[in-house]
């Protein structure tokens, strides 16, 4: 492996450059266009590295349409790792194309090399399953992927999940295991206060979300739930204000309110402090 390794940087790398200089020495314009010709075979060789890194570029922005334009074109060659595949899931699952979603992650579960690789693809599947309204199969589908695939997105939606199932014993478990692994993400730290507040421990919430606040999340949800527990707590014109911030922050399919819903809470609590 290591042989034929060193062939290839041998003739992809070294030779080339040795004729280029070569043909440099011997005529400048063969020079020059050898050197053109060769930038422009390795920049088609690496066009689908090219493709990924404007997808990451542009969902670095916030840019989804153009994100799933250049995920599209990674995707769509015959060498795509499951590691772009599922860039171009989630995406597409961020823009509320569910079905295009699955499409591509079922994908990329088939096509996984090994066992991290397909439990990075289920780990995102089941968030499709989960917005397509099958909450305990996507709950089980993160607790088979946790048991041997751990890291902080992982945890984060299973959190969330669990809370969703209601049983916040199980959650909290769930929650305290996702904060030893990683106490500093914002979503973990927003499920945990959220859990708090729902099992009436507002010391700890109040806790939590202190440190919540301190990451700057760029998340409606952790200002949405700091707001609930705000107003529960009595501070209203603070709550307003968390309410407030959240409508700041962009909203997207895959996240767990919708702007209307903050809209609403904002909207009640107003008139809730005007009547008083």
């Amino acid at each position: 492996m290591k042989q034929k390794s060193l062939l290839l940087f041998l003739l992809t790398g070294i030779l080339p450059v040795f004729v280029i200089i070569f043909l440099f020495r011997f005529n400048k314009l063969a020079g020059f266009l050898s050197l053109i010709a060769y930038l422009l075979l390795v920049f088609l060789l690496n066009i689908n590295l090219f493709y990924r890194i404007k997808g990451q570029m542009e969902y670095g922005k916030g840019n989804l349409q153009q994100a799933e334009k250049w995920f599209s074109l990674a995707a769509g060659s015959k060498k795509a790792g499951t590691d772009v595949l599922v860039n171009y899931g989630f995406v597409l699952f961020k823009a509320g194309k569910l079905k295009e979603a699955e499409e591509v992650l079922l994908k990329a579960v088939k096509n996984s090399k090994n066992q991290d690789e397909k439990n990075l693809a289920k780990s995102n599947l089941a968030l499709i399953v989960w917005k397509k309204g099958e909450l305990d199969k996507a709950y089980e589908m993160l607790r088979e992927v946790i048991t041997e695939y751990r890291n902080t997105a992982v945890y984060g939606s299973l959190g969330y999940l669990a809370i969703e199932k209601g049983d916040l014993d199980e959650a909290l478990k769930i929650n305290l295991e996702a904060y030893d692994y990683n106490s500093d993400n914002a979503i973990i730290l927003d499920n945990l206060a959220h859990l708090y507040h729902l099992r009436g421990e507002m010391d700890k919430a109040k806790e939590m979300f202190e440190k919540l606040m301190e990451k700057e999340p760029r998340f409606p949800e952790a200002y949405f739930d700091y707001g609930k527990y705000l107003e529960d707590a009595g501070d209203l014109e603070k709550a307003r204000e968390m309410f407030s911030r959240a409508l700041k922050c962009t909203f997207n399919f895959n996240n767990t309110i919708t702007r209307e819903q903050v809209q609403q809470e904002l909207d009640r609590l107003n008139s809730k402090t005007e009547e008083k």
